[in-house]
């Protein structure tokens, strides 16, 4: 079928000037142009008018189903922050109540070159005559991580040697002496009953023990988030928009993904509590911290907020627990402390000044 199109709409053919060429014939069936039969009608000249058009039930579902989608992955990672964006959070909060309750829980604060042990209370933080302090400082060498140990009262201080080999060491917080000590090929990143947990230079998670030998491999690559007793917390790698959070009971082999996630470029720490009860997982952006308490158990998620993140902290051992696992404690900068009840995620700050420290740890 072939139509002519006029030369000129709104105007008739006497008007048109003499110099004027006229338009080229259009054939509507030539499928190059894609003009459907049904849709030769959708224009009709002169003048605008409504023309009705076809639609398919799928251009209509396709856009509702992909905002619902992303509509849960914001809701999932809105609250978070940080995690799971690279973006600062919006902050919404107001200051920190005083914390006003009993924790009993003894902390030890360690620097580069002092220490100090803190009651923390409803009386802020107490200070205690412990002479076991400044012995941990002297056990301390230079650069090393504090990683928190699997056993109560003891700490791990780990430095990085040529070739990306680790030299742990753990000590007993209460004189500073050493006992145990092993190399690794990797990058100590948590303790649990069996041995240490490390992330290979060539990605893999591994448990190895005291003579370095790999106990288990945990996952073929991933970041680990907490370990504690028989459990290893890591966030597999992955490239999609949000990231799963795994943990595994490294005596059994079982694994169970929990419900929390993470995006693949976030940067996130993490901590599981000493009973392996609750995992909490924060991101600072220097100004505000926002995350969320895991009850590993249960599976329930409970939100939390804090202050800044203090950057010498950063790390586990930027968070500490109580013995029972009730109070979260988080580093703050420059030199304060919150304090996190995991029941609600009520949040404190501790009425105090305290000396800088890289790291804060259950006495």
């Amino acid at each position: 079928m072939t139509e002519s199109v006029p030369a000129r709409w709104g105007r008739s053919d006497d008007d048109v000037g003499d110099d004027a060429e006229p338009l080229a014939v259009l054939d509507l069936d030539d499928p190059e142009l894609g003009i459907r039969p049904e849709d030769r009608f959708a224009a009709i000249p002169p003048g605008p008018r409504l023309v009705p058009r076809r639609v398919h039930d799928e251009s209509t579902r396709a856009p509702v189903v992909l905002l619902a989608g992303l509509l849960v992955l914001f809701a999932v990672g809105s609250w978070l922050g940080g995690i799971g964006s690279d973006e600062p959070p919006e902050t919404t909060a107001g200051p920190l109540p005083v914390l006003d309750q009993i924790t009993g829980t003894t902390l030890l604060l360690v620097g580069e070159e002092e220490a100090a042990v803190i009651d923390v209370g409803r009386n802020g933080a107490i200070p205690v005559d412990d002479s076991g302090a400044d012995a941990v400082v002297r056990a301390r060498s230079a650069r090393a991580r504090v990683v928190p140990s699997a056993t109560a009262g003891r700490v791990w201080m780990v430095s990085r040697g040529p070739g990306g080999v680790s030299t742990a060491r753990e000590i007993d917080i209460a004189d500073g002496s050493t006992t145990a000590e092993v190399q690794v090929d990797g990058i100590v990143a948590g303790a649990t009953d069996a041995g240490l947990v490390v992330e290979r230079p060539s990605g893999l998670l591994e448990v190895v023990g005291p003579d370095g030998a790999t106990i288990l491999t945990v996952a073929p690559s991933g970041s680990v988030l907490g370990a504690a007793s028989d459990l290893v917390v890591f966030r597999p790698e992955c490239e999609d928009r949000a990231c799963g959070v795994t943990v595994i009971d490294i005596v059994t082999g079982t694994q169970r993904a929990l419900p929390a996630e993470l995006a693949a470029s976030g940067t996130e720490i993490g901590s599981l509590s000493p009973d392996g009860r609750f995992l909490a997982i924060a991101r600072s952006d220097g100004v505000d911290t926002r995350g969320v308490l895991v009850d590993v158990e249960v599976g329930s998620v409970t939100p939390f907020e804090a202050r800044g993140l203090r950057r010498a902290a950063l790390g586990p051992a930027a968070l500490a627990w109580s013995a029972d696992g009730a109070w979260l404690f988080v580093a703050t900068a420059p030199s304060g402390l919150d304090a996190v009840a995991t029941g609600d995620g009520t949040s404190y700050r501790v009425n105090a000044q305290l000396p800088e420290s890289s790291a804060i740890l259950t006495r």
